[in-house]
């Protein structure tokens, strides 16, 4: 490793273990077919994943347990982020997965050749905003090297306007503490104080109250992730037209968004904002035009190494599964202008094909209940409100490939379970279905891992296997009660994605 390391790496702060689902192939799928770019593999399990930035492991052990023919490489720069990532693999018996500690900074197109094979995926979240323009080139050598033609780069990154009040706050928390000594608990606990007298007087240049206020709780919760994030110097938002020209050295040209409809001016914007957003120069970047309305301080956008069209029927082929009970369901999508729903007849149509099994989205938008809806309404409303998932495989498992996954998610629970109850962190529970993991709790994870040892989805008996040692009646009541309502919302959707 390079010196570099001391001077943007927070190498002693242990980062929080969490999952997010985009990352599932299946989304990643979607998101560019909705794009209109292509993006298919021709063998699904048989791909090269690389997650730069892999933090503690989890994302990369759930994607290799999920896939046992996929190669799948963590790098990351903390030591002890990679030894236990090492450890927690070893314990779940993936011999798919490996983790590197790297130092980008100085990193070349030769060294990344050595070290790496060539990715179908590449996973980039929370690095590129974090890191100097050191690390950022070895990033970009690292894609022009590795990435292969026809393969996607998902890139999380802190975004521009909507950054900007918090850049004020960055530098007045840095501020703050500079020069003062002590643990980050101590730093983050004084510039908290100095934000709350800051707050008190009515800085006009701070983010809305409500943000601030769970802003300020998070670092109370984890003092000394609130000082990785907030006493950097290297924290810089991007405008996406400036990052995807720097992708563009690395032939990577822009597909979409993972959550398309974040992008929709049609659902996030009002007409007369539609209106006038049409009404800007056309020499204006799209991307920066259509930010300059929108409240997206955090964007998820997959790139393609060379960009070609989508196939004609492609996203009519692609298997929706059901998220979730569909009597309790409502097809319900937030955005900035309100919110955009299914009529009650086009929402009984779809959720009643899905609960007799996955469909096909050709097939969904056949059906005589969904007139009036494209193939591209229902991807959208069904799969950004979680109702609906795209499949990957089909989600019967052979014994030894739920055996496998079952062995994960005992080792997630084992290592992070605890952590994760206390801090309401989601984890994630292999989801062969998906080709990846489900969000889950670690009471979710719990249940789930007792499902796959056999006892019955009752709640009462999961409660009693899952309450600590010498509960009370009353708290185990309490952890039925979750449990019931848990397994209420949740329990269609981990059968129909293979989870259990």
């Amino acid at each position: 490793m390079s010196d570099s390391s001391a001077h943007y790496g927070a190498t002693d702060v242990r980062y929080v273990a969490a999952f997010d689902p985009i990352v599932a192939p299946a989304r990643l799928h979607l998101a560019v077919t909705l794009a209109g770019a292509a993006w298919a593999p021709r063998d699904r399990d048989r791909l090269s994943v690389l997650d730069i930035g892999c933090g503690r492991g989890l994302t990369p052990i759930i994607l290799a347990a999920a896939n046992p023919g996929w190669d799948v490489t963590g790098l990351d720069l903390q030591p002890a982020h990679v030894a236990e990532a090492q450890e927690i693999a070893a314990d779940a018996g993936l011999d798919n997965a490996r983790f590197i500690e790297a130092d980008l900074a100085g990193f070349d197109e030769a060294r990344a050749a050595r070290l790496l094979p060539e990715a179908d995926i590449v996973l980039c979240h929370g690095v590129w905003t974090w890191v100097p323009d050191v690390v950022r080139e070895g990033i970009l050598a690292l894609l022009r090297a590795r990435v292969k033609p026809g393969g996607i780069v998902l890139m999380g990154y802190n975004a521009l306007p909507a950054q900007a009040p918090y850049i004020a706050l960055q530098r007045l928390l840095q501020d703050a503490v500079r020069g003062v000594p002590g643990t980050p608990a101590e730093r983050g606990a004084h510039a908290l104080a100095v934000l709350g007298r800051i707050r008190a007087i009515g800085s006009p240049h701070l983010p809305p109250a409500a943000e601030l206020d769970r802003i300020v709780a998070r670092a109370k919760a984890s003092p000394d992730y609130m000082a990785h994030q907030w006493f950097t110097d290297f924290w810089r938002p991007v405008f996406q037209a400036d990052l995807a020209r720097d992708l563009a050295r690395a032939q990577l040209d822009y597909a979409g968004p993972v959550r398309p409809a974040a992008g929709m001016a049609e659902l996030q914007l009002r007409p007369p904002q539609q209106a006038g957003l049409a009404a800007l120069p056309a020499w204006m970047d799209p991307q920066t035009r259509l930010d300059a309305f929108l409240d997206r301080r955090f964007r998820f956008d997959i790139f393609v190494r060379g960009r070609r069209p989508a196939p004609r029927n492609a996203l009519g082929d692609i298997i929706l599964a059901l998220g979730g009970d569909p009597a309790r369901a409502t097809v319900r999508l937030p955005t900035h202008a309100g919110s955009a729903s299914l009529s009650p007849a086009q929402q009984a149509a779809l959720l009643g094909a899905l609960s007799s099994g996955p469909k096909r989205l050709a097939d969904l938008a056949a059906l005589p209940g969904a007139d009036g809806l494209s193939v591209f309404d229902i991807a959208v409303m069904l799969t950004e409100t979680f109702i609906a998932h795209p499949l990957w495989r089909d989600a019967a498992a052979d014994a030894g490939l739920a055996a496998r996954a079952a062995r994960c998610n005992r080792t997630i629970l084992h290592h992070y379970g605890i952590e994760a109850e206390a801090s309401g962190t989601p984890l994630g529970a292999v989801a062969l279905g998906l080709g990846s993991g489900v969000p889950a709790s670690a009471v979710d994870l719990g249940a789930i891992v007792a499902l796959q040892a056999g006892l019955p989805a009752e709640a009462g008996a999961l409660a009693r296997h899952l309450a600590p040692q010498g509960a009370d009646a009353p708290a185990r009541d309490a952890l039925a009660a979750e449990i019931a309502g848990r397994l209420a919302t949740h329990l269609v959707a981990w059968r129909a994605l293979g989870v259990v």
